[in-house]
């Protein structure tokens, strides 16, 4: 069974999931339907649907995680991340707005407490590095989002938590 990796392609308000296969050619499937990659000169890519004789060409501006590209000579703007970096930043934005104003900072995602960096009483600046949460093998360094004083902290060193969970509330100041 050959490898394969996940990414989230934005284009534009169209969000798509693309599974790459490190076979020989290449296979890509994007929402369901498989396509067979040839990579030729110039950071071109010919891309035909499997069991299709037509062909399309994709050009992809040459970056490791192309921004744009052009089918049919046609450009489009691309946001490309891997799954777990594209479930990341949804986590963190669905967290982030809703700490934003206050003084509860929340578990982005599911994961492990590493390290937690304040006491109750401790003043902070916003910005000061509250708590290392380690999620999908990445750490992640929880900020306040404002000024004050920490009046509590919920979680501990090495405990798991929940997406959503209380793990340092702040006294605005």
């Amino acid at each position: 069974m050959s490898a394969s990796r996940e990414f989230v392609v934005r284009i534009g308000e169209r969000e798509l999931v693309a599974r790459v296969t490190a076979s020989d050619p290449p296979v890509v499937v994007v929402d369901g339907v498989a396509h067979e990659v040839t990579p030729v000169a110039g950071g071109r890519s010919h891309v035909r649907v499997q069991g299709e004789a037509a062909q399309r060409i994709v050009s992809l501006d040459g970056a490791a995680s192309p921004t744009a590209a052009a089918i049919g000579g046609v450009a489009f703007a691309l946001d490309v991340r891997t799954a777990q970096a594209a479930a990341r930043d949804a986590a963190l934005a669905a967290t982030g707005s809703a700490s934003a104003g206050g003084g509860l900072v929340k578990a982005p995602m599911p994961g492990r407490v590493v390290r937690v960096l304040v006491s109750a009483g401790q003043t902070v600046e916003r910005g000061t590095p509250l708590v290392i949460v380690e999620a999908m093998k990445m750490e992640n360094e929880l900020l306040a989002t404002v000024a004050g004083v920490i009046k509590a902290v919920h979680v501990g060193e090495g405990v798991a938590v929940d997406a959503g969970q209380a793990l340092v509330e702040l006294d605005p100041s």
